[in-house]
């Protein structure tokens, strides 16, 4: 008995931190002194020069896909998206940042029974010396007050660009983008 609770604590903990390793973080940044219950329409500006010459994300059709998926998420929030006059404006930026991943150790924990018997087992792996580069798409939203461009809200994240996209995967990598950094506006 005492033995099972000991494995599902053990297993708990390294899923844990498994899942916490893997996690994102949205950064937000925005002016405390505004208040932001007085925006209800945005005007989307596409970026005016490309983030990266990465011609994985510097397309076109990357654009319109950002474009369409913040435009459907702040809907969804009940603003309006407008070509005409708004309370804000919206651009955003998608770049490329290199990463460098190591093999790391591992840890296992097994049980076994015979007959009567039960048994438990650890085992630990010595770290490797691989050493692997990728590239993280980063995207950047930035709300700017009409008039003046004063930069009122900032919300960006990444996710870890995939060699051979389809147009599905980067659908949904950009719409997963938006969604992860808008949940954050209006700031509380």
């Amino acid at each position: 008995m005492w033995l099972t609770r000991l494995l599902q604590m053990t297993a708990g903990a390294v899923m844990a931190a498994l899942l916490g390793a893997c996690a994102t973080t949205t950064n937000v940044d925005y002016r405390s002194d505004y208040d932001f219950s007085t925006l209800h329409s945005f005007r989307l500006v596409p970026p005016a020069t490309p983030g990266s010459s990465d011609t994985r994300i510097n397309s076109p059709l990357v654009e319109a896909r950002i474009a369409h998926a913040i435009r459907d998420h702040l809907a969804a929030q009940g603003y309006t998206v407008t070509d005409g006059d708004a309370d804000a404006n919206l651009t955003w930026q998608l770049t490329t940042h290199a990463g460098l991943e190591s093999a790391d150790t591992g840890f296992s924990v097994g049980i076994g029974t015979f007959s009567r018997h039960s048994m438990l087992g650890f085992g630990y792996g010595f770290p490797g010396y691989d050493v692997n580069s990728y590239d993280e798409g980063v995207l950047t939203i930035d709300m700017l007050r009409t008039g003046d461009d004063t930069l009122l809200w900032r919300g960006s994240d990444s996710r870890r660009l995939a060699d051979g996209a389809t147009p599905d995967s980067l659908t949904d990598m950009i719409n997963d983008l938006v969604d992860r950094i808008l949940r954050k506006f209006p700031p509380h």
